[in-house]
């Protein structure tokens, strides 16, 4: 079984499977969102996450407006739909969805729970001010989004799982709060990147900046 503050270059799928059922906290991730394998990559998610999580664990994850009714089925199959948060967007993180012809404003984050129901650790916006952040990873979000949603749904010492690490921010943010975390990356180049951000030092939230960045 894997143990907590460890980040593996490994498949998801194949990561979840070693966790031990019922140990996880709380699950916050972005899947990829590309079109030939997003139903997959929202099933791996939630397939495993009803057995790994605590009762009234939660799962955050964001998603895509142009797939966001499959979406939901898919998590709903294995949990509870709680709330969802909106990430405005900055002008220039806008994308244009064609097919639509829709300029997006902002991005779903969808909060799930394992039964039974439960509040969070403390009240959160359901807005966020999304700020840009492609440093690291094409698709990366910004850590300020990720401390505001950990902080409130999570107290220090317990355990953060994100499947989708991509470039480390969501550990980044438990390791700054204070929480365990686990991940996984199956990309070589970005779990390099992911583990050089995780062993900055110093690391603290009074002096870290790096979100700020462009």
């Amino acid at each position: 079984m894997i143990t907590p503050n460890r980040f593996l270059c490994w498949d998801c799928d194949e990561g979840m499977d070693q966790i031990e059922p019922g140990s996880i906290d709380l699950i916050f991730t972005d899947p990829p969102y590309i079109q030939e394998i997003y139903q997959s990559a929202y099933s791996v998610l939630a397939r495993p996450a009803e057995r790994v999580l605590k009762p009234s664990g939660f799962l955050i994850t964001y998603a895509p407006q142009y797939r966001l009714n499959e979406i939901l089925e898919i998590l709903g199959k294995h949990l509870t739909y709680f709330w969802q948060a909106i990430q405005l967007n900055e002008s220039s993180r806008m994308a244009m969805v064609y097919q639509n012809r829709v300029m997006c404003g902002y991005k779903p984050i969808l909060i799930y729970q394992k039964s039974p129901h439960a509040p969070p650790k403390k009240v959160s916006l359901d807005v966020i001010r999304g700020r840009k952040a492609k440093k690291y990873h094409p698709w990366e979000q910004s850590i300020h989004e990720a401390l505001h949603l950990l902080s409130r749904f999570a107290v220090p010492g317990e355990i953060m799982l994100d499947p989708y690490a991509g470039s480390g921010t969501s550990l980044l943010a438990a390791k700054l709060l204070g929480l365990q975390y686990i991940g996984f990356e199956y990309d070589p180049e970005y779990y390099e990147i992911a583990l050089t951000r995780l062993n900055q030092v110093p690391l603290d939230l009074k002096t870290f900046k790096e979100g700020a960045e462009a």
